[in-house]
């Protein structure tokens, strides 16, 4: 499913316009991504929990010639699914 049928999807089901759809999935997408940014979590209920996790610096080895390389610390969004969406997915 990409974007384009998102919102078909939803609109059809919330009986909303396709652009009022749009505009509340756009505003949607932007809240989780500020709220991550911000270092915080969402969790949407019956889905899943995203948060942001730091990865420390790091050295590792290359395999092929033995060189080491210095792997800098990062942020990283993790996605946690809610045991009733694994359920779901699974049974299907």
């Amino acid at each position: 499913m990409n974007n384009k049928d998102l919102i078909q999807s939803v609109s059809q089901k919330a009986a909303l316009t396709k652009q009022a759809t749009e505009q509340l999935l756009h505003q949607t997408v932007r809240i989780i991504t500020d709220t991550l940014k911000e270092g915080g979590d969402v969790k949407i209920q019956h889905f899943g929990t995203l948060e942001v996790r730091a990865h420390q610096a790091r050295t590792v080895t290359n395999p092929c010639n033995g060189k080491k390389t210095q792997i800098p610390a990062k942020d990283v969004w993790t996605f946690k699914a809610n045991p009733r969406l694994k359920d779901a997915v699974n049974k299907s």
